[in-house]
């Protein structure tokens, strides 16, 4: 079940992915140098994923399909632009078979060089600009009274459908080899696996912030009773909807180091002026784990994974937003940037206040 960050009704507009609707780009992690053994092409794309885009460069150029390197998957059904790296020797190549790309809807926007390839991650986020449709004039001030709350609070920074495959469920597949401990498991499986037990957990804390914002203490430790009454006002205290908890694993916001939430020090203060925020856990090896009282939530959406484990922000914060409702063509256009990992059908349907992005279902309805 979702738990979303604001208790606003649900605000009807439609959205589709579409090149002229959707527009993605990449914002890399760092300058490039200008020099080294790897080139680096900025690539515009339509209407092609990131792997159709790699396959048909590689078949174009000659160049193998793993020498390529890329900080993220961008979508299919969009107008993407992003960073990806070659071997410099392929460079030459590309002026030749410009116009064979173009036709293909890849486009070319900048090249250069760089001392080592591109990895998975290596990015600072995304800029997004998406255009609403059937929008009143009462529901683009709604609109834009959830952005200044989401701008300030955050919204829960769930994984999307799109995770999940195009049913949903390609998890349970990765949670039957898992339980069978074979040694060699699928790598986008696995991560789904953990995507999905990463949610599970986020919507557990969730649920606990949602009572301890709408119900006394008493009523809170019937369902929590590891809490203890005196620590459940101690949080209701606490001005952000999503509550810290005593050992819970913080990061420096929007990227920085680890460290423990301890009661009595002043992480709540910078939590709601968003220089830091909690992180949940992507079960597996080599990774923090919470202590105390946040130990009691994670270890139920913990699981015994052979693979690299990571954490992950449960709040994220879109920046550099700007709104603007057309009331003529009952649209409105949004632009926004969200670290990476974020999904902006996640920022969307916090917008609507509701759960619209399943199954493979790429629009965004209004809600009759």
């Amino acid at each position: 079940m979702r738990f979303f960050a604001s208790s606003h009704a649900p605000i009807d507009f439609y959205f589709k992915k579409c090149p002229k609707d959707f527009i993605v780009s990449e914002e890399p992690l760092y300058p490039f140098s200008g020099e080294g053994a790897h080139g680096i092409l900025h690539v515009r794309k339509k209407n092609k994923s990131t792997w159709e885009m790699l396959s048909l460069l590689a078949n174009v150029l000659g160049c193998p399909l793993s020498a390529f390197g890329y900080a993220g998957l961008k979508d299919k059904d969009a107008l993407t632009s992003q960073y990806i790296s070659l071997p410099k020797e392929y460079l030459g190549a590309l002026e030749t078979h410009a116009k064979t790309l173009q036709d293909q809807d890849i486009k070319i926007l900048d090249t250069t060089c760089h001392g080592h390839k591109i990895r998975l991650g290596h990015l600072k986020g995304n800029r997004f600009f998406v255009r609403l449709k059937k929008v009143t004039p009462l529901n683009a001030q709604k609109i834009s009274h959830v952005l200044e709350f989401l701008v300030q609070w955050g919204f829960p920074n769930y994984f999307g459908a799109q995770r999940f495959g195009k049913w949903g469920d390609n998890f349970k597949q990765a949670k039957l080899q898992t339980s069978k401990k074979l040694k060699r498991l699928d790598r986008f499986l696995i991560s789904s696996y953990q995507s999905w037990l990463f949610n599970a957990w986020l919507s557990t804390r969730m649920h606990l912030s949602t009572l301890l914002d709408h119900f006394s203490p008493k009523e809170v430790h019937s369902q929590f009773q590891m809490i203890p009454v005196e620590q459940i006002k101690t949080l209701q205290a606490q001005e952000h909807y999503f509550k810290l908890l005593e050992g819970d694993v913080l990061c420096h916001y929007p990227f920085g180091k680890y460290f423990y939430h301890q009661e009595g020090e002043p992480n709540v203060g910078r939590f709601n002026h968003r220089e830091l925020a909690p992180t949940g856990l992507l079960p597996g090896l080599k990774v923090w784990r919470a202590q105390g009282l946040a130990s009691h939530f994670e270890v139920l959406h913990d699981q015994d994974i052979q693979a690299l484990g990571d954490r992950r922000y449960a709040v994220v914060f879109p920046t550099q937003l700007e709104f603007c409702y057309l009331e003529k063509q009952a649209q409105a256009t949004l632009s926004f940037f969200l670290p990476k990992g974020s999904y902006a059908t996640i920022f969307l349907e916090e917008i609507a206040h509701l759960e619209l992005f399943k199954r493979g279902n790429d629009d965004l309805p209004a809600s009759d």
